[in-house]
């Protein structure tokens, strides 16, 4: 649950959205839902918001929606759990004394410029804590992000050279992050931080994770230690890790703590912009408003990915489907759809009873991959062969190591034979 701010209902207007309900300092924004405290603390649904496949935002009066007129201002929610956040900031502060304040250790405290690390920033500030705070600079943040910790004095972490920044190893590497195969935070965030502190200093980070945010993080206590660190010695404070998202949205409009602007847009989340998996049309819809650049930039990139690597043999889906939804992960469907097929052909160059019999293609000789299943034939050059050496109207396919086999070719003579047929102008490959 967070602040619903005016920049966000300048978003919902500019999609033809009704806002006449919008009231400054008094509604919040849980799940796609705008709520609100009525005076005694009870949360009442207002609005849902709901975002479609194609982008459309549509904002709905709540089927739990009573019409009421007694809500509470954010001055007045803070003022009900004043004792609440005191007492939760005391604990804080209790804990940041115990293992911050007359310890031989380094202290780093990591910000992201985000809501949670923002509070353990203030909160070690107010307990005194002698830190030095680092900002990674993931180059998939913001503008605003990167300003705002600029603009705090924090220090920089970069990214090793060799992977440059988050786009340039996209282009390099050919590799599209999905919700089963990230490599960001690891590249970007993680491993620079391993590399960045001598692995003989004795260290103590400062991190804003909470057991809320997820099952995950749930069974966190006190003092954590990342895998990744080995065996050096580093420890993990986490001072408001009991927090809920509402304590830590009181504590920063009762103390006036800074806001990342993407809060204030309408986004659960400040880190990763545009490219994470994990954001859905919800967040989407959001990027295309406030970061027309990046979204666009984003989703060429998309494209040109699946039209280089044939993306329609493997997710059963056409381009716009790949961009709008597939491409964070899966195949799309398990069989394409005669769009997919009419789409595959349109950009081969070939008659759309040719192009079918590339999809859901298996090595007819009962090969299988390492999960010990029936071998998918995904890749383009080796199902042009087969009907290459074989004729257009086979209906069985051969995988690429028994098409070697079966032709006595080695790696260097199949490399010869598709780069051949190519420059014959083959359409099949």
């Amino acid at each position: 649950m967070q602040p619903v701010y005016s920049e966000f209902v300048e978003f919902l207007d500019s999609h033809g959205c009704d806002t006449s309900w919008y009231k400054d300092g008094q509604l919040w924004l849980d799940n796609n839902i705008i709520k609100a405290f009525k005076r005694g603390g009870q949360v009442v649904w207002l609005f849902r918001i709901s975002v479609d496949d194609n982008l459309n935002v549509t904002v709905k009066k709540h089927s739990k929606n009573k019409g009421y007129t007694e809500l509470e201002t954010w001055q007045e929610t803070i003022c009900r759990n004043q004792d609440h956040l005191k007492e939760i900031e005391s604990k804080s502060i209790s804990l940041l004394h115990e293992y911050c304040i007359n310890t031989d250790r380094r202290i780093i405290n990591t910000n992201s410029t985000g809501k949670d690390s923002m509070v353990v920033t203030h909160l070690a500030n107010k307990a005194g804590v002698n830190c030095e705070t680092y900002f990674n600079v993931t180059t998939l943040d913001v503008a605003e992000s990167n300003q705002m910790a600029k603009r705090n004095g924090f220090k920089h972490i970069y990214p090793d050279p060799q992977y440059g920044g988050f786009y340039k190893y996209v282009h390099n590497s050919g590799i599209i992050p999905t919700r089963f195969a990230r490599f960001c935070c690891t590249y970007f965030k993680e491993r620079p931080t391993v590399d960045y502190f001598p692995a003989e200093d004795r260290l103590l980070f400062l991190f804003g994770i909470r057991n809320e945010e997820s099952s995950q993080r749930s069974n966190y206590e006190d003092i954590t230690k990342n895998p990744m660190w080995g065996d050096r010695d580093w420890i993990g404070v986490l001072p408001i890790r009991k927090w809920t998202e509402l304590d830590i949205w009181l504590y920063i409009l009762a103390e006036g703590i800074e806001v990342n602007p993407k809060y204030k847009y309408g986004y659960t989340r400040v880190g990763c912009g545009i490219a994470c998996p994990y954001y859905t049309k919800y967040t989407w819809v959001l990027d295309r408003f406030w970061y027309p650049y990046l979204y666009n930039r984003w989703r060429d990139i998309l494209k040109h990915d699946f039209i280089d690597k044939n993306k329609w043999l493997v997710m059963n889906c056409t381009i716009d489907e790949y961009i709008l939804k597939a491409w964070t992960g899966g195949v799309y469907r398990p069989e394409p759809t005669d769009d997919v097929i009419q789409e595959y052909a349109q950009y081969n160059e070939l008659d759309e009873n040719i192009a079918e019999k590339y999809f859901n293609r298996y090595c007819e000789n009962g090969c299988l991959n390492t999960r010990g299943q029936p071998l998918k034939l995904k890749d383009k050059a080796t199902l042009a062969m087969n009907m290459k050496m074989f004729g257009r109207d086979i209906q069985k396919f051969k995988c690429k190591k028994c098409l070697m086999k079966e032709f006595g070719w080695s790696q260097d003579q199949w490399d010869k034979q598709v780069c051949d047929f190519k420059n014959q102008g083959c359409k099949l490959f």
